[in-house]
């Protein structure tokens, strides 16, 4: 549903005119009518109260701009406050109903009037308002029922389900009052203002009020498994599912028994995952208060440091740059001084990396791709390089050779007596045997029966002889 649709378009014109603080005043007085359980608010009372309450003020108030289409003249106090509860009257936030019996006029507030006046109590009350202990009272209520098991076991619920989300929009109001705080410590440049946003405000507003019970009396850390375990104790046990069930459709006939059930799991599985990770936002909570106190007093130890060097004059420059810049004046004084008074040149140094050209990062230029390359070429070239390298290798000269190695000084040589330290030299071996009818070969091959093992290797009996010697 639109917001308009429920107040009316004109309702909050009150607080945005020139007069906004007599209309806030009047506000706050009806809320104080509410407080004093005035059930009956006379519409001549309250006027009177407006009127000695403009009078106590004495403020400066011009309805020029407002009082089109009004034929009263507005002379003194009393003609301002009839004038402002027709305005009232006018943008939705009273009502004017008169007794039939003796034609006496009487206010009546509409909820959402009353809701938005009881806000702005809060707001304005707000640095002595105290703390309620949100975990604490939900312990407190979740135990007693939980001993007593009477007829308001459901109630107990819904007191805690609404207190969670309480506290948990406290913890949000907590954690976003630092950042504030964090925040404007940057704009502020005075040590007697950084002391009195700390100690004033912040420590009065939200340390005390909100950070303090919550790390003390008010502890989630020392709440929060017993209040777990009565959550699963109720969710678990289906005697008390059914007595919260029979209770939930007493509060609300609009429900049946499953819708209702549906709801008590809903509420009892938002309080514990809340308090699971409640921890969490605390800790946050706890490095931000940190780090503002830290800050705090860091910049407080750097405003009053009596620095005499230049370190210390560039800082004041700056920081009377800062302060100047963010109180919306013109820096243009202070840059033209730095100009007549301060001159800026480029040093440089010398280090042994200063002989090397620097790196010079470019970005990939485009270029031609490489071509493919056929891989049947490919193979045959390998295959080509192979056959070179290994005829190369047993050639006729490795050959003859390997045997004139073997040979030494005698004239013949038993197959047995030749070193095959590798395979390559057992491979110039065997083509020795068949090289003896080369016109280069020096040595005949006498075969004898059997054969020989040699160097791991099954030789056949073969004796090697010099052609020279048997000639």
């Amino acid at each position: 549903m639109s917001l308009f649709a429920i107040i009316p378009s004109n309702f909050f014109s009150i607080l945005a005119s020139k007069n906004k603080e007599i209309y806030a005043e009047a506000l706050l007085l009806l809320h104080s009518s509410i407080e004093d359980n005035e059930l009956l608010i006379k519409k001549r009372d309250f006027t009177r109260n407006l009127r000695d309450r403009l009078t106590e003020l004495a403020l400066n108030v011009d309805f020029d701009d407002e009082e089109e289409g009004d034929e009263d003249e507005i002379v003194n106090h009393s003609d301002k406050a009839a004038f402002i509860v027709r305005r009232l009257e006018e943008c939705g936030w009273i009502d004017v109903e008169v007794n039939p019996d003796n034609f006496e006029e009487y206010i009546a507030l509409p909820s959402y009037s009353i809701n938005v006046i009881s806000l702005l109590h809060e707001l304005v009350k707000e640095s002595t308002a105290e703390y309620v202990s949100l975990v604490h009272a939900t312990y407190s209520e979740l135990k007693l029922e939980d001993d007593m098991r009477d007829e308001f076991m459901y109630a107990t619920l819904v007191r805690a389900f609404e207190n969670t989300k309480r506290l948990n929009v406290e913890l949000i109001t907590l954690a976003h009052s630092i950042r504030i705080f964090q925040n404007r410590l940057g704009k502020v440049f005075s040590t007697n203002n950084i002391l009195s946003d700390y100690f004033d405000l912040y420590k009065t507003r939200v340390s005390d009020r909100y950070y303090h019970p919550l790390k003390t009396f008010d502890s989630v850390a020392k709440f929060k498994r017993p209040i777990l375990q009565i959550l699963q104790k109720w969710l678990y046990d289906d005697d008390i599912r059914q007595q919260l069930v029979a209770q939930s459709l007493m509060w609300s006939r609009n429900k049946d028994a499953k819708a209702a059930e549906a709801d008590i799991i809903n509420k009892i599985n938002y309080i514990a995952d809340m308090y699971e990770r409640v921890s969490d936002t605390i800790g946050e909570i706890d490095n931000k208060h940190y780090e503002y106190t830290k800050a705090s007093a860091s910049k407080i130890l750097y405003l009053n440091a009596a620095d005499k060097s230049i370190k210390g004059h560039l800082d004041y420059i700056f920081k009377t740059y800062a302060e100047t810049l963010s109180k919306g004046e013109s820096v243009t004084p202070i840059l033209n001084g730095i100009n007549q008074s301060i001159t800026f040149q480029q040093h440089g140094y010398i280090t042994p990396d200063s002989l090397t050209l620097p790196i010079v990062r470019q970005l990939r230029a485009e270029s031609i791709p490489m071509s493919l390359t056929d891989f049947d070429d490919v193979r045959d070239m390998l295959m080509q390089g192979f056959l070179d390298e290994t005829s190369s290798q047993f050639s006729n000269d490795a050959i003859f050779e390997f045997m004139d190695i073997a040979f030494d000084d005698e004239s013949e040589v038993h197959i047995s007596d030749i070193a095959l330290p590798s395979f390559d030299a057992f491979l110039l071996l065997i083509l020795a045997t068949i090289k003896t009818n080369d016109e280069q070969c020096f040595y005949l091959i006498q075969t004898d029966p059997g054969s020989v093992s040699s160097y791991g290797y099954r030789l056949p009996n073969l004796t090697f002889v010099r052609k020279e010697i048997t000639l």
